[in-house]
């Protein structure tokens, strides 16, 4: 499970990002102004300006060449492929707080160096944005599979990310919380419930079952004793699957009976923030009022010597072998599902795009990891089912957090043989009258409205865009 304090995930398998936020609509106020005389005239008041928009600026800068070794994977600088990142800052206006990011919503417009080079091969918008725990800032990734252009000293990237933002927050309290097992409770319309609660001898961790729509608007929760008094708290990590979510909060109490106050986000509205920034070797120098101001210097006249070089070549696709992938988008999708029912994860991994299968395998883990959550009205079943997930872990060598990146993640696992058992687990903690390939995290149905273009292809799979691609002649189904 792929979590952190405010980390945003996504599930793989064509589970898409949920996009919350309610528009703000501002309306003038009619100010009535009686005239001596008898003669009066109805003026409207002037009509608020809406919000600010939030600033993006440039915060630094990744560029990645090619490997060396072994199909030039074996050694790869930052052990990243080749390509250039350039990271987002996003502040959002005084007094307001961003909730989300929504990445899928987001757009990529262009990515070029000075030299005039467009390097927005496979450009996107990263899948993984961060948010800081009271919403005052973000950092989003964006990335292309392009490399600036020999004697170049910045690039620059245009688009828009598209968040959640929030006006304000408000306080709501909740008294006599017990700190056990299946126990709900009301904060507002929303019910919470407790799930795992441990204790040692300073503090208590509790993990709380909601929605994901209540987890994106909680701001900060705070812990208060039956003297009212504050208890030292604070938020270690938070997760989603559809729309069954988690939240883990640490407390310095033994107390089993506590107040709860939520600090919820009100307000909320979705917008698209443009950008438009450069970024150069000083783009981490200092402070920038704006990502404009964010552009390295021009190179000097010995860099005009330079400025003729042929341009670095396209980073090369991932390197296949003829039992890799499948000869038709069809084929792609049939191969997944057969396979993952049958519990054969090198057959699913085969058609998973090469770069993209790590992420792949975290998204099952993520499915994993939220299995005990579907018993949570039974407290005996979710023990069970936790106890059989640890164990089941354990065997693979994979240990939380989730929160990293996926290659670090399964770094030392057996990512076939993983996903290959996790299909098996999954299937067999299936739900009596449940469809074992309905828990599978793979997307169901036959892909309709088939585009293909050279060779890249998108389909439609179960009402949602997936996107293909052509390698050495086999098409392999893409995650972002």
């Amino acid at each position: 499970m792929r979590t952190s304090s405010r980390s945003r995930i996504l599930v793989s398998g064509g589970t898409s990002l949920l996009c919350i936020g309610i528009m703000l609509a501002f309306t003038g106020r009619l100010a009535s102004a009686q005239q001596r005389g008898g003669r009066g005239a109805q003026r409207p008041a002037a009509t608020p300006a809406p919000p600010a928009p939030p600033q993006v600026s440039a915060a630094a800068i990744r560029v990645v060449g090619l490997g060396l070794g072994a199909n030039g994977t074996e050694l790869r600088p930052f052990n990243e492929s080749p390509g250039t990142v350039v990271v987002l800052s996003i502040q959002p206006p005084r007094g307001n707080g961003i909730v989300q990011i929504d990445s899928r919503a987001s757009q990529l417009d262009a990515f070029s160096d000075d030299k005039g080079q467009s390097l927005l091969e496979e450009g996107r918008v990263g899948s993984f944005p961060k948010i800081a725990e009271d919403g005052s800032a973000a950092v989003v990734e964006v990335e292309v599979r392009g490399r600036p252009s020999a004697g170049s000293a910045a690039v620059t990237v245009q688009g828009a990310i598209a968040m959640t933002v929030a006006g304000g927050s408000k306080p709501t309290r909740v008294a006599s919380v017990r700190l056990a097992p299946n126990q709900t409770f009301k904060v507002g319309t929303a019910t919470m419930t407790v799930g795992e609660v441990t204790s040692d001898e300073e503090s208590t961790k509790v993990t709380l079952g909601l929605t994901r729509t209540v987890l994106n608007t909680i701001r900060e929760v705070r812990f208060f004793d039956a003297k009212n008094a504050p208890i030292e708290a604070h938020r270690t990590g938070s997760g989603y699957f559809n729309e069954k979510a988690e939240l883990q909060l640490d407390a310095k109490t033994k107390d089993k009976i506590v107040t709860l106050e939520f600090e919820l986000w009100q307000n909320l509205r979705t917008v698209k923030a443009p950008f438009n920034v450069q970024a150069g070797l000083g783009v981490a120098a200092g402070p920038r009022a704006s990502g404009t101001s964010d552009a390295a210097a021009p190179a000097d006249k010995s860099e005009k010597s330079k400025s003729d070089a042929p341009a670095a070549p396209p980073a090369p696709p991932p390197v296949v072998s003829a039992s890799e992938g499948a000869a038709s988008v069809e084929a792609v999708v049939k191969q997944l599902q057969t396979a993952a029912l049958a519990g054969k994860g090198s057959q699913v991994l085969s058609v998973i795009y090469p770069t993209e299968r790590a992420s792949f395998g975290q998204g099952v883990a993520m499915a994993l990891a939220f299995l005990p959550l579907a018993s949570m009205s039974n407290e005996k079943e979710a023990e069970r089912v936790q106890k059989d997930l640890d164990g089941f872990f354990a065997k693979h060598g994979l240990k939380p957090p989730f929160v990293r990146e996926a290659t670090d993640l399964f770094d030392g696992v057996d990512l076939p043989a993983f996903v290959s058992e996790a299909m098996v687990f999954l299937k067999g903690h299936a739900k009596k009258g449940d469809k074992p390939s309905d828990v599978l995290p793979v997307p169901s149905g036959r892909p309709e409205d088939v585009k293909v273009d050279g060779d890249s292809a998108v389909a439609t799979l179960s009402g949602k865009e997936v996107k293909f691609t052509k390698v050495s002649g086999r098409w392999f189904i893409r995650l972002d």
